[in-house]
């Protein structure tokens, strides 16, 4: 979920910078930045919290089976768009980027460097539209490959897309307990509806 804020008259009303994001209240945690607009984004419900386990889960796996060289992670990594700053729900990365980053003290990430992102929509949030439509619009610009929409409600489903001359193209949209099945960025399969329980613990 997340909605529009302001850190008070200390910060003036916006339009608002990565820096300002960085100078703001624990450095910005919880919030992402949008055209200048602090972008709240407020504590998720459990199926959420689990629903992105399960996605975390799932990757960390079919990336082991893979032998793929990626960090899978979520949620406080920020990456920087040309609309401000992102943090995924849940994320696969070459992991090269993150070490290069680690050895240079970076504070964010090229997105360029992301293999697939995977938002978990929290419906009638005021961050729905974002996830649906705004991100989508986003990260097709910066060339991340692969996009999967969550839904947990009113039955879980994930809407896998893939990036083609620039613009997201639907891959399959699956629900319940209908598998997915993907080759990239590694094989990756899954039923929406497992993923409750994939995420019930998150052990990786």
């Amino acid at each position: 979920m997340s909605a529009a804020h302001d850190f008070g008259p200390s910060f003036g009303i916006g339009p608002y910078t990565s820096e300002d994001l960085r100078n703001s209240p624990e450095e910005g945690k919880g919030f992402e930045l949008w055209n200048g607009w602090l972008i709240e984004k407020m504590s998720p419900s459990l199926r959420h919290n689990r629903m992105g386990r399960g996605l975390r889960h799932l990757f960390i796996e079919a990336a082991r089976r893979a032998n793929a060289d990626v960090l899978v992670d979520g949620g406080e990594y920020e990456f920087k768009l040309p609309s401000g700053i992102r943090k995924p729900d849940v994320f696969i990365l070459e992991a090269k980027a993150e070490e290069t980053g680690f050895a240079e003290d970076e504070i964010f990430i090229d997105p360029s460097d992301l293999l697939l992102v995977a938002e978990v929509v929290s419906p009638r949030s005021g961050s729905e539209a974002h996830d649906r439509k705004i991100k989508r619009d986003e990260y097709a610009m910066v060339g991340i490959p692969h996009y999967w929409i969550v839904d947990f409600r009113p039955v879980p489903r994930i809407h896998a897309l893939d990036l083609e001359r620039g613009r997201y193209v639907t891959n399959s949209v699956v629900t319940a307990d209908e598998v997915l099945v993907v080759e990239r960025p590694f094989e990756i399969s899954v039923a929406p509806s497992a993923l409750y329980e994939l995420g019930r613990r998150d052990f990786a």
